[in-house]
């Protein structure tokens, strides 16, 4: 247990690549027993407000690991965000994380039924979009408007052949990957927990954004190959020479500001 704390402390340190937006009020709040914090922009629209889920592969990452690239998300989108510190693996396996999403989402609907929420996660928190969005249907809650997955874990049994053909080009890798799956994961069945095995019906209008150089990168495709033909506003943007979850490591990058433009018409287009 303490290498895990050790690995989360060092990951914590990513959000510390660039500053935070200085115009974007950060303010904790617990909900449901779960804590979660308040990114107000400055001029915030009215109505709306996007559920943000955090990568790290299920075991790590925070607000200390994100809140820089979350405040300028909402600052670029004038939109609240609400920020979930879901529960982590391997102390809280599947569907530990998940139940802390479906308990923020719907009091969120409760508090706020006026509303239209967006749920946006990056890596594991884009996976965990997914599973929350198949599991709002057995709690009949209303689903969001959209979704945004950036650089999404989706196949959690790690055998795409992007694994391969980008594994020295990505900043992760297949191994560490495989063993947070196995840590996610827990008693459950495979077929159960990864979210590639879900099958929808139906699917609020989705963007997926990915890096070319991700190992990644077929998660997003095969899935925009699957969830197109249930939503026909389903859209996949794919990055040049970009690697896994490109925002984190630099918002003021090229690629960074091109994703932003493009997440922001996505909203405005389908608001």
């Amino acid at each position: 247990m303490q290498d895990m704390l050790q690995r989360r402390m060092g990951f914590d340190e990513l959000g510390k690549a660039y500053p935070k937006d200085s115009s974007v009020k950060v303010e904790p709040i617990t909900i449901n027993g779960i804590s979660c914090f308040w990114f107000t922009p400055e001029q915030a629209i009215t109505n709306k407000v996007i559920v943000y889920l955090h990568g790290g592969a299920f075991a790590v990452g925070s607000i200390r690991s994100h809140e820089s690239m979350v405040s300028h998300f909402a600052s670029r989108f004038q939109t609240k965000i609400l920020f979930i510190d879901y529960s982590l693996a391997p102390e809280h396996p599947y569907p530990g994380g998940m139940n802390d999403v479906l308990a923020v989402y719907s009091t969120l609907q409760k508090q706020y039924p006026d509303y239209t929420f967006t749920l946006m996660g990056d890596s594991a928190g884009g996976g965990l979009a997914i599973s929350s969005i198949a599991a709002m249907f057995d709690h009949n809650l209303s689903l969001p408007q959209v979704v945004v997955l950036l650089s999404p874990w989706i196949s959690l049994t790690c055998t795409n052949p992007s694994h391969q053909q980008n594994a020295d080009k990505d900043i992760i890798n297949t191994e560490y990957l495989k063993a947070a799956a196995k840590d996610y994961i827990g008693d459950n069945p495979m077929e159960k927990a990864s979210p590639e095995f879900l099958t929808f019906n139906a699917f609020p209008p989705v963007l997926i954004l990915a890096g070319e150089e991700e190992i990644l990168l077929d998660d997003s495709n095969n899935f925009y190959a699957y969830i197109r033909k249930i939503q026909k506003e389903s859209y996949l943007h794919v990055y040049k020479k970009q690697k896994h979850v490109w925002t984190l490591a630099s918002i003021q990058s090229e690629a960074s500001q091109q994703a932003l433009k493009v997440i922001a018409e996505f909203l405005e287009n389908n608001s």
